[in-house]
Order: C-alpha cells, then structure tokens, then sequence
C-alpha cells in the first residue's frame, strides 16, 4: 500500500505550475510549494503563472536561491547548491560541507610543507655549494700526504712530464 507523501504540497498532473528558470537551472513549483518558498500568498503566485503580475526582483532572488539553489551574488556565479544538498562548482565539482571544512586543513598543511620544501631548498644549495668546494681543492687520487710535510704543489702534480 501505498504511503502519503511527507511534502507539504501535492502535485496533481495537469496543475499550472510557477516555471523559475535561470540559465540552464529550471524548476516546476506547485503554486502551494512556490509560495511557502517566496512568503508570498498563492493567489499571488497564480498572477504570476497567469502574467498578469510580474515577480519583483527580491523576490525572484528568493526563488532562485530556494527553489533552483543558486547563490545570489557575482562572486558565486555559477555555483549553486544541488537537490542533495552539495555545493557544485561551474566546473562541475561538488563540495559537502564536511569537504569544505577539509580545504582549510589542507590549506594549513599546504602552508607547513611549502616552508619546509623553502628550508630544503636553501640545506641543498649548501650542500652543492660545500661539495663543490670540497671537488675544487682536493689533492689528486695519486698524492698521499704524511703528517708533518706541507701541502704538495698541485699545479706541478698535475704536470704529464712527472712521473
């Protein structure tokens, strides 16, 4: 058997329904569900889907934000937030609030390993700059020092005509 419906309105076929259209987002409110959504009266809302009373801006805000999920303001534009409840992005990506909340963590830990990969960065060309200078004065691999003598001359060491 069949359960009744848990939404405050009913939807008969064949009922004149409020078309709320912006860009590709488009919604059909039953009159009784698209003025709860605008605090308005459904008198009202049959002057709109009849034409003879055009919808204020505010009130089509409202709507938009409401029935479509869209966000009013220009720095959201293409956003809106989905049936489920989910931020989509114009790209197409959807975000949950608990996902949000995980940006700013990974923005945090984004942070420690940027510093961490600037204190690397700055060890390594060190660590070039010591091993270089280590490469530049080393004796050659056939000279062996003895304690008490002084440094060899390596430009006569390197010299082809000594044995």
């Amino acid at each position: 058997m069949k359960t009744p419906s848990k939404k405050s309105y009913t939807y008969r076929p064949g009922q004149r329904c409020l078309r709320v259209e912006y860009g590709r987002h488009v919604r059909y409110l039953p009159p009784k569900l698209a003025a709860e959504l605008a605090g308005v009266s459904v008198k009202t809302v049959y002057k709109w889907i009849a034409g003879t009373q055009q919808i204020d801006a505010r009130t089509r805000a409202v709507l938009y934000s409401r029935a479509l999920g869209l966000i009013p303001h220009e720095a959201w534009q293409g956003w809106h937030v989905d049936e489920t409840g989910r931020l989509t992005a114009p790209n197409g990506w959807t975000f949950c609030a608990g996902e949000l909340l995980g940006l700013t963590y990974l923005k945090q830990l984004n942070g420690e390993l940027q510093r961490d990969v600037a204190r690397l960065t700055v060890e390594n060309r060190q660590l070039r700059e010591a091993v270089q200078y280590l490469q530049a004065n080393r004796l050659p691999g056939n000279v062996v020092r003895f304690p008490g003598t002084k440094k060899p001359d390596l430009s006569r060491a390197n010299r082809s005509d000594i044995p």
